[in-house]
């Protein structure tokens, strides 16, 4: 019969890291835009590593829009890709045709995410011109650009939206140049703002259009870009419009116990399980038995339904090699049902590095389950039912 022992020490160290981007399907992207009319400046590549450093991407290739590039790509070309990030520092060789092939390619079920200063800038040719202008916008163009130090994250209107997952903290560089602009397309939604109330993430009626309202080259390449999280926001953008996000929610399965005063614990989650995050994703169990000792573990190898012993009314559904967390009381009062067993998941991977599976990645698929004392029972132990969640950028 299969069992679980837990010991003081660590129940299965991992040799490699998480084996999650099996589990998540890579993508194709590529920047396209006027940010420098040679390709192999740091206003390209700092964009180009940040986004590759993710994990999250297959491909981050450069189109440059600029005479000095390849010019206006053709629809064929840009069909390559699952998603698009474009941005202007440079005027592209004709901003008309450029817009016209990003609607064809948006028409055709592409995404597209569009930055500073190609939504803001006030300098003839430098926003996307064409048939763009007819609806293709979020944040509305040609408004000139606002900018200053110590701007950073402001009020986040829709903290579920999956561009915002892993996102607690946004920074701009000393001159963070953001759109002067507020106004949105119709049908567009104001996801997140600057501290000073400038548009930071708005989304089209169309999901597969994002804007950002920052530069994306990191400071380090231009004061105008950003000091602190845009990496996330990029990330996040770009498989949000591409349709692949690996943030679904987390599924309960398997078969919770019926315990010696007939509880039926039960296993949730709160918050994002954002790689980025060292804290804000707690597990909780509900339900327990009152005053006893447990504690939840997890694992990555996938789900498990193996009955727990003889005659028990629990399931193991956590495959092994499986990691246990700290070891608490549920609190409540004996011999009911209201007893609670809590983890923060984030802030235990981030306490113990060399736990199971870290360091974590995004796309990977975690299992968990409560385990506690029940004297009576079986193997004088209880479960309760699993949990699956995959973790987030």
């Amino acid at each position: 019969m299969f069992s679980i022992r837990f010991s003081s020490r660590w129940l299965a160290p991992l040799a490699s890291s998480l084996l999650a981007t099996a589990s998540f399907a890579q993508i194709d992207v590529a920047l396209c835009g006027a940010a420098s009319t040679t390709s192999t400046a740091c206003q390209w590549t700092s964009v180009q590593n940040v986004l590759l450093a993710t994990g999250l991407f297959n491909t981050v290739d450069i189109i440059n829009v600029t005479t000095g590039g390849t010019g206006t790509p053709t629809l064929a070309q840009l069909q390559q890709y699952d998603a698009l990030l474009c941005w202007t520092n440079s005027t592209p060789a004709d901003n008309n045709a450029w817009g016209d092939v990003l609607a064809d390619y948006v028409d055709a079920g592409g995404g597209v995410v569009v930055a500073v200063f190609a939504n803001s800038s006030l300098t003839t040719g430098r926003n996307i011109g064409g048939r763009w202008q007819l609806g293709y916008e979020v944040i509305l163009d040609q408004t000139g650009n606002a900018s200053g130090a110590g701007a950073t994250l402001g009020t986040v209107l829709v903290p579920s939206h999956p561009v915002m997952n892993g996102v607690t903290a946004f920074a701009g560089g000393t001159i963070g140049s953001r759109p002067v602009g507020t106004t949105l397309e119709i049908g567009a939604t104001l996801i997140a703002q600057w501290s000073d109330g400038k548009v930071l993430v708005a989304e089209g009626a169309n999901p597969q259009r994002i804007d950002l309202g920052f530069y994306p080259p990191e400071a380090s390449c231009s004061q105008s870009g950003w000091a602190t999280g845009g990496d996330v926001l990029m990330a996040n953008a770009l498989l949000h419009v591409a349709n692949a996000n690996p943030c679904a929610a987390p599924v309960s399965y398997c078969t919770s116990s019926t315990t010696t005063n007939n509880c039926n614990p039960t296993l949730t989650a709160s918050g994002t399980a954002s790689a980025s995050a060292t804290s804000g994703f707690t597990l909780s169990a509900t339900n327990v038995e009152g005053q006893k000792t447990g504690l939840i573990f997890y694992g990555i190898a996938g789900r498990n339904i193996v009955q727990w012993g003889v005659g028990s009314t629990s399931f193991l559904c956590v495959k092994t090699p499986t990691q246990r967390m700290g070891s608490q009381s549920s609190g409540g009062t004996p011999g009911a049902c209201d007893g609670t067993i809590s983890q923060d998941f984030l802030a235990f991977t981030a306490a113990n590095p060399g736990a199971l599976g870290t360091p974590l990645t995004a796309g990977s698929v975690v299992n968990a389950q409560c385990w506690f004392r029940d004297p009576p029972a079986v193997k004088t132990t209880n479960l309760s039912d699993g949990l699956e969640f995959t973790i987030c950028p």
